[in-house]
C-alpha cells in the first residue's frame, strides 16, 4: 500500500480514530482521503501547533501517539512550537510533515531543516523510503511510547518517490527492555532508609508507568513517608491519604509545601522523580536517594547519595521486604505542615468573587470521574493546593511546560478521545487570547464540555510579579473582552458571571448542556493579583 494508506491503516488499527493538522494539496490530502476508507476523520485547526498539542493529548488517552500533519516550512515550524508542548508534558506524537528534498543544492520556497528544528524536542526522525517505511513507521511509533512519552517525526521528502509501502506493523512483537537490578546498591538503599528518621518521598509519573502503585502505597505506609508528587503526578498516591502532602513545583522557600516538609525531613527519597518537573534547578540540601527507572533518565536531585536503576515495581517489592518498619513523620505532623501553608491560600472575605469560589464550585459539582483539564496562570497553585486529585490522570495541568495556551488544545484532543467522560476545561483570559480561533473546532465537532475563562482582564501572573520586585504597574493589562459573546459567535453557550453563586449555576447547567459552555468567570482582580506571590512563598 501507499504510505497515505499504511499511516493511516495503522492510526486505525492503533485505536486513533481522528487526526489533526491544518490541509495542504500535496500529502495533507493523500492521508485525507486514506483516512476517510477506514473513518480516520481529519480535524482542521487553526493553528498548527493546536494540532500537535491536541493530537498528543488525544494520543495519551487512546494510549498510543497521536497523530498530526503539517505542510513545509512555515507550517512545520508552527508545528515545532506545538511539539515544544508536548515535549514538556510528556505526551505521546507522531509528526509527519511535508518537507523540502532530500538532497538541497540550493535555497528553496518553504524548505528548512526539519532535522535541526525538532532535534531537541523528539526522539525519532526519518524521511520516508517506501522500502523501509514499515519500520520506519514502526520505529516512529514504538520510540515515542518507550518510557516516558515523546514525539516522532517523519517528512515526506519533495523528491520521495510513493509506491508500495507494505504491509501495517506488528507491534506486538516488541521486546520490553529489562533493566538489570544491583542486589548491592538495592542492599544499601534499603539500610539507608531504615536509618532515616523523616523521610521525604517525592513520586513522579513513572511510578504509573512501571504499574508501581500499590507496592509505593505500601513503601510509604511502612517507612512513615511524607508525599509529594511530580506536576505530572497528581493522583498516584490518592490526594485524601493522609501521609500525602502536596505537589512538587520547585518551590523551595519555607512559607511552601515543599520548604516546610524539607525542613523537618532528615532525607529524601525520589521515587521515578522526573528532572523536567521543577522551575528551577534542585535547591535542597538534605540526603537523597533516587530510585529511577530508567539509567538514560537524569537525576533532578544534585549528586544523590545512592542511586539504583531499574522497573520500579520490581524494587519496591524489594524494598517492601528489606526495610524496617517505621513512624516516621506523624501524621498530625503532615497536617501541621499543610495548615501552616494552606493560611495563604484562604479566601479574601473582602472579595466578591474569587478562585477559591469557583474551586468550591467544581468540588461540588464533580463526581469521581470527572477530568480537570488546565494550564498554568495566577490562579494554578490554588488549583493545586485546594482542589484533590485522588486518581492518576484525572488531572491535566501543565507540567514541566507550566504554560499558557494549552488549556483548549488539550481539550479538543481529550474531549475527542473521551466524549463521555465529565470534564471540566480551567483557563484564563490572556490564554484564551492565544487560541480564541480554536474555539469554533468545538462547535464544529460537537465537543461538550464547560470551558472556565478566569478573567482578571490581565496576563496576572506577570502583574503580581510586577509587584513583588517593587516595578510600576504597567503593560500587562487587556481591553475587556467579552468571552461569551465570542462563544455565541462561534455556535457555543456563553454566560459571563461575577459571584459565586451565578458561577455555580452556569457551572452545574453546563454540564448537562449538549454544547461547550463557555463561562466568561469576572474574578476579583486585586484579590487575584495579590494572592499569588504568597501561594509561592514570597511572603
Amino acid at each position: 500500500m501507499k504510505f497515505s494508506d499504511l499511516l493511516l491503516f495503522d492510526a486505525k488499527e492503533r485505536g486513533i480514530e481522528h487526526f489533526f493538522g491544518i490541509p495542504g494539496s500535496g500529502f495533507p490530502m493523500d492521508a485525507m482521503e486514506s483516512g476517510k476508507k477506514v473513518d480516520v476523520n481529519f480535524i482542521h485547526v487553526a493553528h498548527e501547533s493546536t494540532a500537535a498539542i491536541a493530537a498528543a493529548y488525544y494520543g495519551d488517552e487512546k494510549n498510543s501517539p497521536g497523530l498530526a500533519l503539517t505542510v513545509k516550512g512555515v507550517g512545520a515550524g508552527n508545528l515545532a512550537g506545538g511539539v515544544a508542548n508536548t515535549y514538556f508534558e510528556r505526551k505521546p506524537l507522531l509528526c509527519v510533515c511535508e518537507a523540502g528534498p532530500e538532497k538541497q543544492k540550493i535555497d528553496l520556497v518553504q524548505v528548512m531543516d526539519h532535522f535541526k528544528l525538532f532535534e531537541s524536542i523528539s526522539s525519532f526522525q526519518a524521511n520516508i523510503n517506501h522500502s523501509k517505511a514499515r519500520e520506519q513507521l514502526k520505529s516512529a511509533i514504538l520510540s515515542s511510547i518507550d518510557g516516558r512519552p515523546s514525539a516522532s517525526v517523519i517528512n515526506i521528502t519533495s523528491d520521495y518517490q510513493d509506491n508500495d509501502c507494505g504491509e501495517i506493523p506488528d507491534y506486538k512483537k516488541n521486546n520490553l527492555k529489562n533493566t538489570f537490578i544491583d542486589k548491592l546498591t538495592i542492599s544499601k538503599v534499603s539500610n539507608r532508609i531504615s536509618l532515616s528518621k523523616r523521610p521525604l518521598i517525592l513520586l513522579g509519573a513513572d511510578v504509573e508507568r512501571d504499574k508501581a502503585t500499590q507496592e509505593l502505597i505500601l513503601f510509604v505506609e511502612k517507612i512513615g513517608g511524607s508525599v509529594l508528587v511530580n506536576m505530572d503526578a497528581r493522583g498516584i498516591i490518592p490526594e485524601n491519604h493522609p501521609r500525602w502532602a502536596g505537589v512538587f513545583t520547585g518551590n523551595y522557600n519555607l512559607e511552601t509545601i515543599e520548604g516546610e516538609i524539607e525542613e523537618r525531613s532528615d532525607l529524601i527519597i525520589l521515587i521515578g522523580a522526573d528532572s523536567m518537573m521543577t522551575h528551577i534547578p534542585w535547591s535542597f540540601n538534605k540526603p537523597t536517594i533516587e530510585i529511577v527507572a530508567r539509567e538514560e533518565y537524569n537525576s533532578t536531585s544534585i549528586n544523590p547519595e545512592i542511586r539504583i536503576n531499574g522497573n520500579l515495581k520490581t524494587i519496591l517489592k524489594i524494598l517492601n521486604d528489606q526495610v524496617k518498619q517505621s513512624n516516621g513523620f506523624s501524621l498530625n505532623e503532615i497536617n501541621e505542615i499543610k495548615t501552616k501553608v494552606l493560611r495563604h491560600f484562604v479566601r479574601d472575605e473582602q472579595a466578591i468573587f474569587t478562585v477559591q469560589d469557583i474551586i468550591e464550585s467544581i468540588k461540588n459539582i464533580k463526581n469521581e470521574d470527572t477530568t480537570i483539564i488546565t494550564e498554568t496562570g495566577a490562579f494554578i497553585r490554588f488549583f493545586e493546593h485546594l482542589l484533590p486529585v485522588n486518581k492518576y490522570g484525572s488531572y491535566l495541568g501543565s507540567s514541566g511546560g507550566r504554560t499558557m495556551g494549552l488549556t483548549i488544545p488539550a481539550s479538543i484532543g481529550y474531549g475527542l478521545a473521551k466524549p463521555d467522560t465529565p470534564k471540566i476545561a480551567i483557563g484564563a483570559d490572556g490564554s484564551t487570547l492565544m487560541r480564541l480561533g480554536e474555539l469554533e473546532v468545538f462547535s464544529r465537532n460537537n465537543i461538550v464540555m464547560p470551558i472556565v475563562i478566569i478573567n482578571d482582564m490581565a496576563l496576572g501572573t506577570m502583574k503580581a510579579r510586577q509587584n513583588s520586585r517593587g516595578f510600576d504597574s504597567h503593560g500587562l493589562n487587556f481591553v475587556p473582552v467579552d468571552f461569551s459573546k465570542i462563544a455565541e459567535a462561534v455556535g457555543l453557550y456563553g454566560v459571563k458571571v461575577n459571584t459565586p453563586e451565578s458561577f455555580y449555576d452556569a457551572l452545574k447547567k453546563s454540564m448537562t448542556a449538549d454544547k461547550t459552555t463557555i463561562i466568561d468567570a469576572r474574578v476579583d482582580q486585586e484579590s487575584y493579583w495579590s494572592g499569588f506571590a504568597p501561594s509561592i512563598g514570597d511572603i
